[in-house]
């Protein structure tokens, strides 16, 4: 498979021959994954089959919980500690190292079960912000089920200090997120399909600004955002990469199924894993993860 350019620019973000490789197929849903530089490897979920597995720098692909509570999106906190969504357990929850214990996080608001966490990401404040639509409660292959308590799906700041927020309640299907800067998010709602831009106070409250981009075929679920603020998109054929205002396509990475989510890694950052549909890929680039 080809780079695809839309802008002659594109081809600068990664070496000479450059193609998207498969590194392992036979998945189900493939979804989440995180870089660990710890560890030499990158975590990801295979959702419907409540695990999740591990890929080392030295090629190894390897089970690494079993179940896994239909784990979906991760990252790491400050401390570089594994943070993961569970779909099973309605919760946000933490390893504090390799295969040791789970810590809940979060798992309540006001007194009501969360829906089911979904993709997270940190904030340069240290705060964790998820999402939280109701997919592991629909989904009987993607969670435990159960029924939904809160009014609506919603995504969720956690504090430093362990304060459980609200900020954004106006999205369908509240998804994919990434901050661009320390005052902008921007969230993917796999409901309309559309990413949306927030303006964040230091404070933690968020206000929508609009639409920042949409993608086709498909829609965004995944996103990243590199060191120069482009985007990179999850999408039906791939991923699209954007720049930073949303408003031209650079070009795109094919894969030949859906492309779920993705993450910068590996040994110098600069590696791009695809969690696409029933397999895990890579590709190089030039670049790095903001």
């Amino acid at each position: 498979m080809t780079l695809q350019a839309t802008r002659p620019e594109f081809l600068d973000l990664f070496p000479p021959g450059a193609t998207p490789e498969q590194l392992a197929d036979g998945f189900t849903w493939t979804e989440g994954p995180v870089y660990l530089p710890d560890r030499q490897a990158v975590i990801f979920s295979d959702v419907r089959t409540n695990k999740t597995w591990r890929y080392t720098d030295a090629g190894q692909l390897e089970v690494e919980a079993d179940p896994s509570d239909h784990q979906n999106g991760h990252c790491l906190d400050v401390a570089g500690r594994l943070v993961a969504c569970s779909h099973g357990l309605r919760a946000l929850v933490r390893q504090d190292e390799p295969g040791g214990p789970w810590t809940t996080l979060a798992d309540r608001f006001e007194g009501q079960k969360l829906n089911s966490p979904n993709d997270v990401c940190r904030h340069s404040d240290g705060s964790l912000w998820f999402s939280d639509p109701t997919y592991g409660i629909d989904k009987p292959e993607e969670g435990y089920g159960g029924r939904m308590e809160l009014p609506g799906r919603w995504v969720f700041r956690l504090a430093p200090d362990g304060t459980l927020s609200a900020p954004i309640r106006d999205r369908s299907k509240p998804n994919g997120l990434a901050f661009q800067d320390a005052q902008t998010l921007l969230l993917a709602d796999t409901g309309d399909g559309q990413v949306y831009r927030y303006a964040v106070e230091p404070d933690g409250r968020a206000r929508c600004q609009g639409v920042h981009f949409r993608v086709m075929p498909g829609k965004t679920d995944g996103l990243q955002i590199d060191e120069a603020g482009r985007i990179w998109s999850s999408a039906g054929d791939g991923v699209h990469v954007l720049t930073p205002d949303g408003k031209t396509e650079l070009g795109r990475i094919p894969t030949p199924q859906t492309c779920s989510n993705l993450c910068f890694g590996g040994p110098t950052g600069q590696t791009l894993y695809m969690t696409v549909s029933t397999g895990f890929w890579r590709i190089q680039t030039n670049v790095r993860g903001l």
